[in-house]
């Protein structure tokens, strides 16, 4: 029988052994990575563009675009698009974000040479219909009007314009802009950063024996352009405290951060760590605390997050109108506890374990190891990252830490925004 009154043993685990990538170039020098692996006869197609919204000239540019990619060109309705896709079992999916937009293609692979045609003809061709046009910016009006009234959707926004102002990163939509958008400005949009593109072409599973030539039949044709400059931005380190009131509000939301570096900066790495002991995980400080000890809410995080120009540091949580002050008071006690004393070594070793675990759970297959890739290159490396952090990993001790928390999580050093009952 299991003793339960044995502490369970934790087996120290090492990186997962990645896929080594196939890289090759179609005929327009478009790179193409291909990872073979898998049990199933499935794969999975990304084209990454260099169409994120930080290049857009009018707010919701970005995000029509990606999101009616597929909603007709000249000769196929979107209805016959998606029910020809249906047909043969593949499925697509789209995501756009201040850096990057995305278009995947999961297919059977014995259907591959039926499904690549029609989903690059999509791609390369679409009119964006008026029609179309019109329902998508009413349901996204329509939400953005839903959203606006929560208290979350508020925080979210006044903290991202308090840390990067008037950069993209900073930006908000406003119900005007629903306005201002035409369906010409994602013709635009798409001629601009689709049509000419800078892209990355990502393919996983178990390949179709044919695949470069398929590519290179219907993507080595694609116009390409140069990688859009990247410049060096370095945000203004603001510190206010902006407490907005909402009439009627049930609930407080609640963020507490700072800008910071990406992960070419040799803090990175150590301050996200110290975000996971503080609340990136269930049984996290802030959980433990303002969760389970305090009742104050059903759940508390805290992230570090890189973005491809810099990154930022996020507490964020929401709680009941009359425990915002408490909730506030708990948050700064746990990040002056990290300043002043050490992490004890057993909460250390449960971290680096946890923080594995997620690298394993996050590599389970050539799927998610070729979003891991793309992620990668985003950030200008690839899977020798892997064996930089794990070193890093051993390395870390609580002194380091500690003074990481004193330069980085002092109270006067990080914005604070709470909307809703502010009334204490």
């Amino acid at each position: 029988m299991l003793d339960r009154k044995k502490e369970m043993h934790f087996q120290e685990i090492n990186m997962p052994d990645f896929i080594v990538p196939k890289r090759f170039q179609l005929t327009n020098n478009l790179q193409v990575y291909a990872m073979e692996g898998g049990g199933q006869e499935l794969c999975r197609l990304d084209l990454v563009f260099e169409a994120g919204s930080k290049i857009q000239n009018k707010a919701l540019q970005a995000s029509l675009t990606n999101a009616l990619l597929l909603e007709g060109t000249a000769n196929k309705k979107g209805e016959e698009i998606h029910e020809s896709l249906d047909f043969y079992g593949a499925y697509t999916q789209v995501d756009v974000n201040s850096d990057r937009a995305v278009v995947s293609l999961f297919t059977l692979n014995k259907y591959f040479n039926e499904v690549l045609p029609l989903f690059i003809d999509a791609l390369k061709n679409p009119i964006f219909p008026e029609d179309e046009f019109q329902i998508a910016l009413a349901q996204k009006k329509q939400s953005f009007r839903i959203n606006s009234e929560k208290v979350e959707f508020i925080a979210r926004n006044t903290f991202f314009n308090t840390l990067f102002g008037t950069h993209p990163y900073g930006f908000s939509v406003t119900l005007e802009d629903f306005d201002r958008i035409t369906r010409q400005d994602l013709v635009d949009f798409h001629t601009a950063n689709y049509k000419n593109a800078a892209l990355n072409v990502y393919i996983a599973g178990m390949l179709p024996s044919n695949t470069e030539s398929m590519l290179n039949e219907y993507l080595g044709t694609w116009a390409l352009k140069a990688s859009n400059s990247l410049d060096v931005y370095s945000p203004v380190h603001k510190t206010e405290k902006t407490h907005l009131f909402k009439d009627a509000a049930m609930q407080s939301a609640i963020r507490i951060g700072r800008s910071c570096f990406n992960t070419h900066h040799e803090d990175y790495q150590p301050l996200k760590f110290l975000s996971v002991v503080l609340g990136g995980y269930f049984g996290s400080r802030l959980m433990s605390n303002i969760r389970e000890d305090k009742g104050l809410t059903y759940g508390i995080g805290a992230m570090c997050v890189q973005q491809e120009e810099c990154g930022y540091f996020c507490i964020s949580t929401e709680v009941k109108g009359e425990s915002t002050q408490l909730a506030l008071q708990e948050i700064y006690l746990e990040l002056k506890r990290l300043r002043e004393a050490l992490i004890p070594e057993k909460e250390l070793s449960l971290v680096k374990n946890y923080i594995m675990g997620q690298i394993l759970k996050s590599a389970d297959g050539p799927f998610a190891q070729i979003s891991l890739l793309k992620n990668m290159h985003i950030q200008g490396t690839d899977f020798e990252f892997y064996d930089s952090y794990q070193e890093m990993l051993n390395q870390l001790d609580a002194n380091l830490l500690k003074d990481l928390a004193n330069k980085y999580l002092k109270e006067e050093d990080l914005c604070e925004i709470v909307v809703g009952n502010t009334s204490e």
